[in-house]
């Protein structure tokens, strides 16, 4: 894929592989498909869930992981393994690739393979339920966090962000008035951190 921000394409991945944020690219945007409102991965959330397993919640602080490990239904009692969230990235990126190959299908192929790696109650199941997750995160998320690039997140649902003050609009009183989105290191300018060009992913 090589979406609009693909100029900026100089930092490194903290987390993922090139290979990895491709498969990621391509299930994010299964997720939040392009509309009039940019798709996941041009939004910048790949590059949030890249940052996210480079910290400290990657490392799973936090979550309880210790033993013994039931078996849990995933839809119901959530995260029940022993990994971290950084090594069930890893591992399950690398066997669900094994299920299927996203450079191979089309639009509603990916789609249709996505649901059906959901409904697995297993490894895999579990994989896919924490990325919806990352990917709602990373698409409503502050930008400070690398995702919601240009507010996309925040524009979709009529979000104005954390404004710290309205010195400027005192003198509005119409209910109507809505302030565009800003974030906590709000530019004017646009974002310092668009999101990477990520080319053979969900095109």
């Amino acid at each position: 894929m090589q979406h609009a921000f693909a100029a900026r394409d100089d930092r490194p991945w903290a987390f993922f592989t090139n290979d990895e944020a491709r498969w990621m690219a391509a299930v994010v945007d299964v997720f939040i498909p392009q509309d009039e409102f940019p798709a996941a991965s041009q939004a910048g959330v790949v590059d949030f869930i890249d940052y996210q397993m480079a910290t400290a919640y990657g490392a799973g602080k936090g979550l309880y992981l210790e033993p013994p490990f039931p078996d849990g239904a995933v839809a119901e009692q959530g995260y029940q393994l022993e990994f971290t969230p950084a090594q069930l990235l890893r591992q399950g990126i690398e066997q669900a690739r094994q299920l299927g190959d996203f450079a191979t299908m089309d639009a509603t192929a990916r789609a249709d393979h996505v649901e059906d790696l959901s409904n697995r109650d297993d490894f895999i199941g579990t994989l896919i339920a924490e990325l919806w997750k990352l990917t709602r995160q990373g698409y409503f998320a502050d930008p400070i966090y690398l995702g919601n690039h240009d507010y996309a997140g925040w524009r979709m649902v009529g979000f104005p962000g954390a404004h710290a003050y309205y010195t400027e609009r005192v003198d509005e009183h119409e209910r109507s008035v809505t302030p565009p989105p800003r974030g906590i290191a709000h530019d004017r300018g646009g974002s310092p951190y668009p999101p990477r060009a990520i080319r053979g992913g969900s095109d």
